[in-house]
């Protein structure tokens, strides 16, 4: 059985969760839970603790991008790929996704952390969803604990926050003009690029395809309700939730707590 292990909120997971929907390969998700993941991750092999990470056959494979090239050449025919076969068009999806990965995921993670680890309750919701059972539990105990290694993780704080709230934007200017008369990133069709922007910005606009159950907008932190009302005004959205619907194919996973 192929095993892509997971976190139930984590936008990278996401990323590699479509690709392997998009092949009908049965698989297992192991939805882990954040902080006591990276023993298990790191039997894996490899010494990291990151997470999303793939295991098939034996070989790990970590990093969603990593995991997006290696389903590309594993199951998926070369017309239904997500990495385009034209040179100049393989170059600027992968340039565009790792860009993205950048300017979006990373920034908007640690944007988002910095106004909602310290909500508990909201932010527990969102780590123990899909989760084992004894989750919520776990996090009544060690929730200030873990909101503290995330915070040194991945430096949040009040000034990296501000900082990267403007990184997001400049970002979204930037999309913005490349999606203005055109219905894709690269080239004519959905690939990896269309589908990295629409996962890592799912948490935002928390379409109905996606498997994680999101909380209403009105238990979302203030903060963070005035950000997701900014970036609405831009045609990102409308984009990612139609890539969401025309695109996110059915599983053939079995989610699994582990």
């Amino acid at each position: 059985m192929v095993t892509l292990y997971t976190f139930n909120i984590s936008h990278f997971a996401e990323k590699a969760r479509w690709a392997m929907d998009r092949t009908g390969v049965a698989y297992q998700e192991r939805v882990l839970l954040p902080g006591l993941h990276m023993r298990k991750i790191r039997r894996l092999g490899q010494g990291r603790t990151s997470v999303p990470a793939l295991v098939d056959d034996g070989k790990a494979v970590q990093g969603s991008s990593a995991i997006i090239s290696y389903i590309d050449e594993r199951w998926l025919d070369p017309g239904k790929r997500l990495t385009p076969a034209q040179p100049e068009l393989r170059a600027r999806a992968l340039e565009l996704e790792t860009w993205m990965d950048a300017e979006i995921g990373e920034t908007a993670r640690r944007f988002f952390y910095h106004h909602a680890l310290p909500v508990r309750e909201f932010v527990k919701t969102l780590f123990t969803g899909r989760g084992p059972w004894w989750g919520p539990a776990f996090f009544g105990v060690a929730y200030p604990k873990v909101a503290a290694v995330i915070r040194q993780k991945y430096a949040i704080n009040a000034e990296t926050a501000a900082k990267d709230g403007e990184r997001v934007l400049a970002a979204y200017r930037r999309l913005e003009e490349m999606l203005a008369n055109r219905p894709y990133l690269v080239g004519d069709g959905f690939t990896r690029a269309d589908l990295t922007l629409a996962a890592l910005t799912a948490p935002i606009w928390r379409p109905a395809e996606h498997p994680t159950r999101w909380p209403s907008e009105a238990l979302y932190p203030e903060a963070l309700r005035r950000w997701i009302d900014q970036l609405g005004h831009f045609r990102i959205r409308e984009h990612a939730l139609r890539m969401y619907r025309e695109h996110r194919l059915a599983p053939a996973r079995t989610a699994r707590a582990a």
